[in-house]
């Protein structure tokens, strides 16, 4: 089994066991664990196998076997209808539920088993064993978190506003040079040690401790808002706005032929109020590329403003670049010398058959310190998983050229 299918069948048997956990049976993350342990001994393209290893691990009543299997193959065969068996779980484990009204909803979850058989064709039990497993997660949102950004509904983006805004955003901290008082008995602090101990009230002496001062490191973002990035450009807008928003330091600037600087307009508390005011404010969106001389602005006008204290810089482009590769080169390599880390992020890179054959891309991946993705959620939240990784890092010397 490759890495790949592995993983999501891992997430699939998470998913199935949080499932069976609202129809009241006892499942916690140790039967979880053994059910994805043992399908690693069994061959999951036979059906009756691995629903076989899932029972055994997951369930501790015979009693509840009936259910079980009506469950097994409604999550397994026809996700589509787990929402609706969802919904009706819920309702049967409500307190205070009468008995005539729980045997209605159990009802319900047969005739949905029923219609699920009846709609899909289902094969007798001799051409069943040979079935493979379909493997699915069942959820909807995981399946929104997996889809491209250009390819969502306007409902979908509405959705995935509301996961951005959820979310925690927390930005890389670094470990100050100066000291504050601490708890923890790490480091003496002597000289707070001497001057509480002067003029001493007790016998023995009192000892003072310190630590390093924690701070946020400022977060750049350069986002382009040219003509192919427009698929992109609203909702990552929404994500900077919900960083900015959180109260982490953060300054913002839009290119595409010319370099605006948004930050000011991220303060307002309506993300939508915000994109409208940048949206008058910005004369080049959805035109043309010249990501050299937009740099090379940022490097003269404001690098020495916002690059100070170990900033981490987001550049968010496709790489598309109609200006001068040497231009590019020069700029880019200042910029990668005036960061503590730089980190491209390209939607294009989500693409499986993506080659970096542009000559604006090959320059660019030479000065970076990470190359990402952007397409989807899940490659914001492998974002916010970095900003974690970079806790406490120590600082890097760039010597500019």
């Amino acid at each position: 089994m490759n890495k790949q299918i592995s993983s999501r069948l891992e997430d699939a048997i998470t998913v199935f066991g949080r499932f069976l956990r609202q129809a009241g049976y006892s499942v916690g993350s140790g039967e979880i664990m053994q059910a994805v342990q043992a399908v690693n001994y069994i061959k999951i393209e036979k059906r009756e196998d691995f629903r076989q290893a899932l029972k055994t691990c997951l369930l501790s009543n015979y009693k509840l076997i009936p259910l079980f299997d009506q469950l097994f193959e409604i999550y397994w065969r026809n996700p589509d209808k787990i929402e609706n068996v969802s919904n009706i779980l819920k309702r049967l484990n409500e307190p205070r539920i009468d008995f005539e009204k729980k045997n209605l909803i159990k009802e319900n979850i047969e005739d949905i088993f029923k219609k699920q058989f009846s709609e899909t064709n289902i094969p007798n039990q001799e051409s069943d064993k040979s079935d493979k497993v379909n493997i699915h997660l069942y959820s909807p949102f995981e399946q929104l978190k997996n889809k491209r950004f250009d390819h969502y509904s306007d409902e979908e983006l509405e959705e995935a506003k509301k996961f951005i805004n959820k979310k925690k955003w927390v930005l890389p901290k670094r470990k100050l040079r100066r000291m504050k008082p601490g708890k923890s008995a790490k480091k003496l602090d002597i000289r707070r040690t001497i001057r509480n101990n002067i003029f001493p009230s007790q016998d023995f002496i009192r000892l003072s401790w310190k630590q390093e001062k924690i701070k946020e490191r400022p977060l750049v973002v350069l986002m382009d808002i040219s003509g192919s990035m427009d698929h992109y450009t609203r909702i990552l807008m929404h994500f900077i706005h919900t960083i900015h928003s959180s109260g982490n330091k953060i300054e913002a600037f839009t290119f595409g032929t010319r370099l605006t600087r948004i930050t000011q307009y991220l303060k307002q508390k309506n993300v939508n109020d915000s994109i409208e005011m940048i949206n008058d404010l910005v004369k080049d969106w959805s035109g043309g590329t010249k990501i050299g001389e937009t740099v090379q602005e940022f490097n003269h006008r404001w690098a020495r403003r916002v690059l100070g204290n170990g900033a981490v810089v987001l550049v968010i482009t496709d790489g598309w670049d109609t200006g001068n590769t040497k231009q590019l080169s020069q700029e880019f390599d200042r910029l990668y010398r005036s960061c503590y880390r730089l980190i491209w992020l390209n939607p294009n890179l989500g693409y499986q058959d993506f080659e970096p054959i542009t000559a604006g891309v090959q320059i660019i991946m030479k000065y970076v310190d990470d190359f990402l993705p952007i397409h989807n959620l899940n490659c914001l939240t492998d974002l916010g998983d970095l900003f974690s990784s970079l806790h406490y890092h120590p600082e890097k010397f760039r010597a500019l050229a």
